[in-house]
């Protein structure tokens, strides 16, 4: 059986990748500094060829614990969102530019065949509208966590000795065992069903979105394709769709019975993008399945009578104040 290490396992689309490796028969071995907690993973840790060790990928001991005897690496670790990035940029440094060249080593050292790297369509920044960007297109970082991202590429491109393949993902959503309520969709849903209402600032910026379940199938796709020659030191954005924030408002609100929704004239996010995943579809046939219409149904069904502690819970938020004191 092949053995595959998921850095950030524990983690929003971790818990899906997993779950899936699990289900087809992989040996898994997870490292996650456990910092949303672990109870929402009990079952799939309790697997027969599933092993976890709680641990950070800035730290060369952990790293190489965990990649002893390992086919593959998923590198799904770090600082995740532009909050929590922007908390302190020495620790977003750290735990986002400097861990990924230890990574990259500590894999070159256990001679690693095949590391996927989760990057971000935020990557992309501030484009016209009329644009629709592709794995080409110019890149211009409007954030600490997109200029990282960025930084992480070219250092596993240029330092990583065995297959490196990087997918861009675009604006995750939809519900996972690891809930995160500060993605825009799940945000607006989880206030949808609580309050009734919904409060968009601006909204005429675009994004794309992927469902979190999709992003991990994304992963495996990779993992599963035998011809390293298409996939190495290539990059893929993966997405199932674009729309603006201010649409995605009103697709929400009337999905969800008696929401209303409020549009605030307000300075807008800066990031404005929508992007094209043909290359991933023609390389890897790899074509998302679930849209925003049915991952926001979804996520309705399976959190109506859950999440009391929604505002309050800061498990569901990868912005925190114990970023700073790291």
């Amino acid at each position: 059986m092949k053995t595959v290490v998921v850095l950030g396992g524990l983690g929003y689309i971790g818990s899906h990748l997993v779950k899936l490796l699990l289900d087809k028969k992989y040996v898994v071995k997870i490292l996650d500094n456990q910092l949303f907690g672990i109870k929402h993973m009990k079952k799939l840790l309790e697997h027969k060829n599933c092993t976890f060790l709680k641990g950070d990928i800035r730290n060369s001991y952990s790293l190489a614990k965990i990649m002893k005897d390992t086919d593959y690496v998923v590198h799904l670790a770090g600082l995740v969102g532009d909050p929590a990035c922007s908390v302190s940029e020495d620790t977003t440094w750290l735990n986002n530019t400097l861990s990924t060249k230890l990574v990259a080593d500590v894999a070159n050292y256990y001679n690693i065949k095949k590391l996927i790297f989760a990057s971000s369509c935020s990557v992309y920044g501030a484009s016209p509208e009329k644009y629709i960007l592709n794995e080409g297109s110019y890149l211009n970082p409007v954030s600490l966590y997109a200029k990282t991202k960025i930084d992480s590429e070219r250092i596993l491109f240029d330092r990583f000795n065995g297959s490196c393949t990087v997918l861009r993902l675009a604006t995750v959503f939809g519900f996972s065992l690891r809930m995160r309520f500060d993605l825009v969709a799940n945000l607006f849903t989880i206030r949808a069903m609580k309050n009734g209402s919904i409060q968009v600032f601006g909204g005429t910026q675009y994004r794309p979105f992927i469902h979190c379940l999709d992003a991990a199938r994304a992963f495996f796709r990779v993992l599963e394709f035998d011809e390293p020659e298409k996939i190495n030191k290539e990059i893929f954005n993966i997405s199932v769709e674009s729309i603006s924030i201010k649409d995605l408002g009103s697709l929400i609100s009337s999905l969800i019975p008696e929401t209303t929704i409020e549009i605030v004239d307000a300075k807008e996010d800066n990031r404005n993008y929508r992007v094209s995943s043909e290359k991933a579809s023609w390389i890897l046939d790899f074509n998302p399945t679930i849209k925003l219409t049915d991952g926001i149904i979804d996520m309705y069904e399976k959190m109506l009578n859950n999440y009391h502690d929604w505002e309050t819970n800061k498990i569901y938020y990868n912005y925190f104040p114990e970023c700073k004191e790291e």
